[in-house]
């Protein structure tokens, strides 16, 4: 591989394969038409690569659904994916609740009012660490079945998952209310939402063992919806682990998570293959916790079927037992190591944290009262992912942001582009020493991404550096020089791409998108890598190189790219900044040199006072007051020492926080700003896993007030 100092790999680049349309699509209400291939999916025609990100809204508060929504689409997320837990809105038998949190209608009509495309995920199981899978505590006991190990009781007569005929009566029954509420919001009738998915991991966790009898309830369950008018262009499946997917019916989606808060162990788990780049991956490590002993088996055709993913991890949720941290690193590495490798939908689990809504009957949480052999938090469903529960922006969100705007500025190339692997590959995720490369070339056009990729979780890998990457064609042999990626990075460069009237043949930067006729690179490391652009014939001017670090915080909204480390999103064609603080924008258009912008917070500061009493061990009350509130939002910060804290206003418990070794955030609006709060920490425990330095003790050490101000800053 090594040649003196430069490094050198070969990937052969073969002939473009042939698409074959499937017989999935439809059209929506103004009569724009989305079909799929064996490669990639298409809207009026042309290839597409959605950015999906999943936020959960019975797990949000309906005042800010907008904002949240915003903000995932700031981040370059396209359509929204969401859970419809059945426990949420039958809870008790025949007792039905569609308000508030719950009102999924409501919800549906603020994604058709911005205009965001849905993936309604209608179960009717679904997991999400949904207390009994989101099956309700009744439906459990009737069917003798526990919900979630799916261990079925031998006395009784009835199957959950089946076409166990109690069993769909009762699914019937919960479909039919719920059509009912999504009356008229299919894209075929002028609605939000573009895709379904049936059931979740089925006959992987849970589910009958016999491969049959679990085809026949998923064609069931497809002809059921339609009755109900679940009628759009898209239905999938989760496709890993053996679970059934209809051939040429319903699209297989594929995920991966950079470790396994699930599993039953408290150390570190083995170095993950999903920092690989390897042909249409699949997650050996997904749902381990609840998957079925049995042979290996696929269930749908990888050559038929387009590289589609659901559950990419856009962060881990805590367990008791194991307290894994995604590090940005993590997230952004896993993303570019899919992408690279053919995926054609980077679809995001989860995408935007949430809390668990109070439950009347018991706790909504998956637990070990409902059979689970793990515990997690009553209220907290943060994730740690880009949208962290308190509403705030996650480093992930910055590290994604960046790729999103470059898939989305080249989608039709890159979804109609093939990946194309090296020779010499690293053989194990415990090389740290290989380069990681590949290769997607688009025939048509000529024009290639190389993606490499430097970062393995919890291990440190060597640089790649000047590499030469030698990429053989049937026809001819071109030579890419002076590559490089810093350890902890990830870098996509172009090469053969047409710029104007000039055509790049290479360069040593990572693109990272376009403003009409402006192309925008950025540089992983400025200090060392000098930039290199090689061209065809005439050299093309109208670019602009950033760091890394300003890549991350560029936004576009409109025919302008803003570059700020605050959470900004336009809503009514105006622009927003939430800040706490004076902050500079630097703007850039189509042409001309950049201009910076400057947003003060309002004359009128907020000002807020906490203060803590210790009223016993591991309890404290907090005392706030609030002067001239004229906030956005203001977050409570704790810092505490504990296995897990609790935040109670009177009697009612507000939320909770299963310690992961990063401070606390709360946000207080959605609380109405109390002023008396009790704060219960619970002593650190051993033997729990920890990927952060763990706060042992059992006391508070810091809490304070964030002030976050909302700005306008103009039309877009």
């Amino acid at each position: 591989m090594k040649k003196g100092k430069v490094m050198e790999m070969k990937i052969v680049v073969g002939k473009k394969t042939p698409c074959t349309k499937l017989p999935i699509g439809g059209k929506d209400q103004l009569g724009n038409s989305y079909e799929v291939n064996n490669k990639y999916m298409m809207k009026n025609g042309t290839p597409v690569l959605p950015i999906m990100g999943e936020f959960h809204f019975s797990r949000w508060m309906p005042e800010e659904w907008e904002e949240a929504l915003l903000k995932m689409r700031a981040g370059g997320v396209e359509i929204v994916a969401t859970y419809v837990f059945w426990i949420h809105h039958e809870e008790k038998k025949d007792e039905w609740d569609f308000t508030g949190c719950r009102d999924i209608r409501a919800f549906l009509q603020v994604c058709q009012k911005i205009q965001m495309p849905v993936w309604l995920r209608i179960g009717p199981w679904a997991h999400g660490e949904c207390r009994n899978g989101g099956f309700p505590d009744w439906l459990v006991e009737e069917l003798g079945n526990n919900g979630l190990f799916f261990t079925r009781d031998e006395e009784s007569a009835h199957e959950a998952r089946t076409n166990d005929e109690l069993y769909m009566t009762y699914v019937k029954n919960f479909w039919s209310h719920l059509s009912e509420q999504t009356k008229g919001m299919m894209c075929k009738d002028g609605g939000p939402v573009l895709g379904i998915q049936l059931e979740n991991e089925y006959c992987h966790a849970g589910g009958p063992r016999e491969l049959s009898k679990g085809i026949a309830h998923m064609k069931t369950l497809k002809e059921l919806a339609a009755t109900f008018d679940f009628v759009v262009p898209y239905y999938t499946t989760t496709g890993w682990g053996g679970a059934v997917v209809l051939d040429r019916e319903t699209l297989p989606v594929l995920g991966g998570y950079v470790d396994a808060p699930w599993a039953g162990h408290n150390h570190e788990m083995p170095a993950c293959e999903n920092f690989l780049f390897a042909p249409f991956r699949e997650d050996e490590n997904i749902g381990t916790d609840l998957k079925i002993e049995k042979e290996e088996r696929v269930t749908f055709s990888k050559k038929e079927n387009p590289y589609l993913t659901a559950e990419l991890g856009g962060g881990l949720q805590v367990t008791a037992l194991r307290r894994t941290y995604p590090f940005a690193e993590d997230i952004e590495a896993q993303a570019v190591c899919m992408l690279g490798a053919g995926a054609n939908l980077l679809g995001y689990y989860m995408y935007h944290g949430g809390v668990n809504p109070d439950g009347k009957y018991s706790t909504l949480q998956e637990s070990k009262e409902t059979g689970y052999f793990n515990d997690l938090p009553i209220k907290s469903y943060d994730f740690q992912t880009c949208i962290r529960e308190s509403g705030k922006l996650g480093k992930s969100y910055y590290k994604l942001k960046k790729l999103h705007f470059m898939i989305q500025c080249f989608e039709g190339i890159l979804a109609a582009s093939e990946a194309y692997f090296p020779e010499e590959a690293a053989e194990s995720a415990e090389d740290t020493k290989t380069p990681r490369v590949c290769v997607r070339y688009e025939h048509e056009t000529k024009t290639g991404f190389v993606f490499m990729n430097a970062h393995q979780r919890l291990r440190k890998m060597e640089p790649v550096e000047d590499l030469e990457l030698t990429l053989t064609f049937p026809e001819e042999e071109i030579k890419l020089s002076h590559l490089s990626c810093e350890s902890d990075s990830c870098a996509i460069i172009p090469f053969g791409l047409k710029m104007g009237n000039s055509r790049l043949l290479y360069t040593n930067l990572s693109l990272l998108g376009k403003l009409g006729e402006r192309y925008f690179f950025y540089s992983h490391n400025e200090e060392t890598l000098k930039p290199h652009f090689v061209f065809e014939d005439m050299p093309y001017e109208n670019i602009v190189v950033l760091s890394k670090h300003e890549a991350e915080q560029a936004y576009l909204f409109g025919d302008k790219l803003y570059i700020t480390e605050k959470a900004m999103y336009c809503q009514n064609d105006k622009l927003y900044v939430l800040t706490e603080e004076k902050t500079k924008i630097t703007v850039y258009q189509e042409t001309g040199d950049s201009e910076i912008q400057e947003i003060a917070p309002p004359t009128q500061l907020t000002s807020v006072s906490v203060t803590s009493k210790e009223a016993g061990k591991g309890i404290y009350e907090l005392s706030l007051s609030y002067q001239q509130n004229t906030a956005h939002e203001i977050y409570l910060h704790m810092d505490f020492g504990g296995d897990r804290a609790a935040l109670y206003e009177g009697d009612r418990l507000l939320t909770d926080w299963f310690s992961n070794g990063e401070e606390w955030v709360v946000a207080l609006k959605r609380y109405h700003y109390p002023t008396k709060l009790t704060l219960k920490i619970e002593p650190f425990e051993e033997g729990i896993y920890y990927d952060l330095p763990p706060k042992k003790g059992c006391c508070l050490h810091t809490v304070n007030a964030e002030v976050l101000y909302k700005r306008e800053l103009g039309c877009k």
